[in-house]
């Protein structure tokens, strides 16, 4: 936490400076970075688990199912405005994915404004994809994608307050148990998940 703290501080002194090297004439500042805090509720996920079970049997597992989950998530991003209306950034953060296991995603995100004043309240639109890793070792990476639409409320002309939801998607690899013992990797042929997820969220963009 410290670690990202100070990052945050050095990310913000930096784009202050390069805030008062703006010409009179720009608009906006390029360099953007931000804070987002997040609810996801699993409404479908699946799996296909295939392993050898304790006692030396092969075990092939696999369903779907319509169930509830709620995680919380938290990114830090830093981005670059390639216009009015076009904004290419990096997240990273912490987030939950279903009840499997706690992750650190990292992702791509581009956002598409509708509205050429970027100093005006506007809603946007956004897409991401991107990777992680599992906190738990062995690791276990993920795969996410997340697609949804907001609204920025201006609070300063380069400060803004942001209110998201998003339909997010994550495949992964979890860590299976058999009567409460945990499989061994090298007993394991197949651990695939897919969680699918309802996003809310709330971010302060600089």
């Amino acid at each position: 936490m410290r670690r990202a703290i100070s990052i945050l501080l050095i990310i913000s002194i930096f784009n202050i400076s390069v805030k008062a090297r703006n010409t009179e004439g720009e608009r906006f500042s390029r360099l953007t970075y931000g804070l987002e805090w997040g609810y996801s509720a699993t409404v479908f996920s699946g799996y296909h688990y295939n392993y050898f079970a304790p006692e030396g049997f092969r075990m092939d597992e696999f369903g779907n199912s319509f169930r509830c989950r709620s995680n919380a998530e938290a990114y830090l991003n830093v981005g670059y405005n390639l216009s009015d209306v076009w904004n290419i950034a990096v997240y990273a953060g912490y987030a939950g994915v279903s009840d499997l296991h706690k992750a650190i995603p990292v992702s791509l995100r581009g956002t598409r404004f509708f509205g050429n004043d970027p100093a005006e309240d506007r809603w946007f639109a956004f897409m991401d994809f991107g990777t992680g890793i599992c906190l738990k070792k062995p690791v276990q990476e993920i795969i996410s994608g997340k697609i949804g639409c907001g609204f920025r409320m201006s609070l300063s002309p380069t400060t803004g307050l942001d209110f998201l939801f998003a339909i997010k998607t994550i495949y992964t690899h979890p860590y299976i148990y058999y009567d409460g013992i945990e499989i061994p990797f090298d007993k394991i042929n197949r651990n695939n998940a897919y969680i699918s997820s309802l996003s809310l969220g709330l971010a302060l963009s600089f």
